[in-house]
């Protein structure tokens, strides 16, 4: 019978912007993957039945899907600060003191590496 479910699937990545740096990353399951897409978006409508006037809200929380993912999703890394302290990526504070190119390349292999990109005929919507 096939598997359908993530087995412990992980990749390491050896980081372009940091000689020597890497991290490794995980497979999200589609529960997380759900649980990800909820929490980048809320989406708020205000208005009477009757009413044509309504007024919408579009939030974004871009910082807090971030957050989730290194806290979540970088199982190993060999990246310190300045007195050699491995950074903790379960801390908000810790990811934020990133460097920002360092920052944005771990999140690109965190997006790539939890993307599924199938054929249309596969794909959801």
């Amino acid at each position: 019978m096939p598997i359908a479910v993530v087995l412990n699937t992980q990749e390491k990545f050896e980081l372009k912007t940091l000689e020597g740096a890497f991290v490794v990353v995980r497979r999200m399951n589609y529960g997380e993957s759900l649980r990800r897409q909820g929490m980048a978006t809320k989406f708020f409508i205000d208005g009477s039945q009757n009413s044509k006037d309504f007024k919408g809200e579009l939030d974004v929380q871009q910082e807090a899907v971030t957050l989730w993912d290194f806290a979540n999703l970088v199982v190993e890394h060999n990246l310190t600060d300045e007195n050699e302290r491995t950074l903790n990526f379960k801390s908000a504070h810790d990811v934020k003191r990133l460097d920002g190119a360092i920052g944005q390349e771990i999140g690109k292999y965190i997006d790539d590496f939890n993307r599924f990109e199938g054929d249309d005929e596969v794909k959801n919507s």
